[in-house]
C-alpha cells in the first residue's frame, strides 16, 4: 500500500471531518425546519433571556450547516474549527448545567427530531467525542500546514 501510515491517518481526519460535518449540516437543517421547536428547547434550559432565545434559534441553524460545509470541503476550515469548537464547548456546559439542576428537557440538539426527554451522560459523551474529533481535525491542519511550510515541530 502506498503512503504507508501517513496515508491512513491522512484518509482518518478526512473521515472525521466528514461525519463531524455531516453531523452539524444535518442537525441545523432540521433545528432550521422547525424554529419554534428550538426556541422552547432554548428555554428550558433557564440559561438566556427570552429574547436571546429568538436570536440564538434565528442564527444558529444556519451557523451550524456553514461550519459543517466549511469542515467538510477545507474552505475557512480553520474558522470551522473555532465555531464548532465553540458551540461544542457551550452545548456541554449547558447539558451539564441543566443535569446538575435536574431539568427533565429536550436536548433540542437535531430539532424536534432529538428524544422527549435528554440522557445526560450520552449527550455529553457525544459532544466530548465530537469535541475531540473537532481538535483532532485541527491539530491535523495545523501539522499539514506547519510541514508543507517548512517549519520544524522542534
Amino acid at each position: 500500500m502506498a503512503g504507508g501510515p501517513a496515508t491512513v491517518k491522512r484518509w482518518a481526519v478526512r473521515g472525521v471531518r466528514v461525519i463531524v460535518g455531516a453531523l452539524f449540516i444535518y442537525a441545523g437543517w432540521l433545528k432550521s425546519r422547525d424554529p419554534g421547536a428550538l426556541i422552547r428547547d432554548l428555554w428550558n434550559y433557564r440559561l438566556i433571556p427570552e429574547d436571546a432565545a429568538y436570536w440564538i434559534a434565528a442564527a444558529l441553524p444556519y451557523l451550524e450547516i456553514v461550519a459543517g460545509i466549511a469542515l467538510i470541503t477545507g474552505l475557512q476550515r480553520r474558522g470551522a474549527h473555532l465555531v464548532l469548537g465553540g458551540m461544542l464547548a457551550v452545548f456541554i456546559g449547558a447539558l451539564a448545567s441543566a443535569w446538575f439542576r435536574g431539568l427533565d428537557i429536550n436536548c433540542g440538539c437535531f430539532g424536534s427530531a432529538s428524544a422527549e426527554h435528554a440522557n445526560y451522560p450520552l449527550l455529553i459523551g457525544r459532544n466530548l467525542l465530537l469535541l475531540a474529533g473537532v481538535a483532532w481535525s485541527a491539530i491535523a491542519a495545523r501539522a499539514a500546514t506547519r510541514d508543507s511550510s517548512g517549519i520544524s515541530g522542534a
